[in-house]
């Protein structure tokens, strides 16, 4: 899409006033956590290939988000 297309809609995640985005890496990827009131409401990850996004994920369910709080460390 581009990032002109990308920006408006990052940009627009401001209007949520008792909102905090923090960055992360989700499955391997980047993303960013949008909480909501001090719990997890949206998880918004980037695909990146040769250096450009060619995918944006929102994860919304909150099955699939409740282990968000929880840091796991991969071993070999």
């Amino acid at each position: 899409m581009g990032a002109e297309r990308v920006a408006p809609l990052a940009a627009g995640l401001r209007r949520f006033g008792a909102a905090a985005l923090r960055p992360a890496l989700v499955n391997g990827c980047p993303a960013l956590v949008l909480r909501l009131d001090g719990r997890v409401d949206t998880v918004l990850a980037l695909r990146i290939a040769d250096g450009r996004v060619t995918g944006l994920y929102a994860v919304r369910n909150p099955e699939k988000l409740a282990r968000m709080d929880q840091e796991v460390t991969l071993r070999r």
